[in-house]
């Protein structure tokens, strides 16, 4: 039977085209493979790619991995415009560090824009800034306002440059007390504490401050807190304290008064030509003003707590 098929006429070509069609089947399977696996490959390395940009933007924002400028001359901008906290001084001084340590940096160029804050965040920066100033060069330009605790960390860097229309000054103290007294008695609200010590408790919320009170703040906090702001600004501006207590009165001035000129103000002028004169410091070499990322970036990772609720239980022992 075998030999009668073979001896059939184009039984040969038959064989050769069924032969064919397999091969081409068997070809177009390999091809479906091949591209599906090249598919699956570009998929995976558009995800790598996108994760790793994502990432990178995101260390870049942090400044985790630092600024993406290439020049080697550097001048870093530290824009202080919020009200001077502890916390926010800490991150200015961690940041002025890091700086510090990239030898691409030449200088800082400091933007005071503070309406002011804590007097211990303020003596902290303050003193900073001017042993800083002894290994960087600081240019300090004051853009908005440098009040009270503003006033008191621009005050460090001589000159003190600020923008015409910039609010200076407001050297002085205060502490904000409010009586609800009124208002608890029709609420029904009744204070009820105990304290050892006289002057433990000068103040309360449910009354207003009595005469042996005041005085007792004045002189033990408001009195010698005014007279180390003014003292260290008479410092800092390299005059004496009678110098300064004329414009030490808690007033505000605009930065271009001329009864203020050499005292609170050494120079007026603008962004634009404060950056136009570092510049001619380096002489013709390009150089790149880097803005300073301030800001605290949401954690990369999830964050997980543990709430013991300890602060509730111990809210009410605190020594104060």
């Amino acid at each position: 039977m075998q030999e009668h098929q073979k001896n059939e006429p184009n039984y040969e070509e038959r064989l050769f085209h069924e032969k064919e069609k397999v091969h081409k089947k068997e070809i177009k399977a390999l091809e479906k493979q091949i591209f599906i696996s090249n598919l699956k490959a570009w998929m995976i390395g558009i995800i790598l790619i996108a994760e790793i940009i994502f990432v990178v933007s995101y260390f870049s924002k942090s400044g985790l991995l630092g600024d993406v400028s290439s020049s080697q001359n550097k001048v870093a901008i530290v824009r202080y415009n919020k009200p001077v906290t502890e916390e926010f001084t800490t991150t200015v001084m961690e940041k002025m560090d890091e700086i510090k340590e990239d030898k691409a940096y030449k200088s800082v160029l400091f933007i005071m824009g503070s309406p002011g804050g804590s007097p211990t965040a303020s003596e902290e920066l303050s003193e900073y800034l001017k042993e800083y100033q002894k290994e960087m060069p600081i240019t300090m330009y004051v853009d908005s306002i440098a009040a009270s605790g503003g006033y008191y960390i621009a005050s460090a860097i001589k000159p003190l440059i600020a923008n015409k229309n910039a609010i200076v000054g407001s050297i002085g103290v205060i502490m904000p007390h409010y009586n609800f007294g009124e208002l608890a008695k029709k609420v029904g609200v009744e204070e009820d504490f105990m304290a050892a010590g006289k002057f433990k408790k000068p103040i309360t919320m449910f009354a207003k401050i009595d005469e042996e009170n005041k005085k007792y703040m004045t002189d033990h906090l408001l009195k010698p807190t005014y007279d180390n702001f003014v003292q260290s600004v008479a410092d800092n501006r390299g005059l004496t304290k009678e110098d300064i207590l004329p414009f030490a009165e808690g007033k505000i001035f605009i930065a271009n008064v001329p009864t203020i000129q050499g005292i609170l103000v050494d120079e007026i002028s603008s962004l634009y030509r404060v950056k136009k004169d570092i510049r001619a410091d380096f002489n013709g070499t390009k150089i790149d003003f880097i803005d300073v990322n301030l800001e605290k970036e949401p954690s990369f990772f999830p964050e997980v707590k543990v709430d013991l609720d300890l602060e509730s239980a111990f809210s009410s022992l605190k020594m104060q």
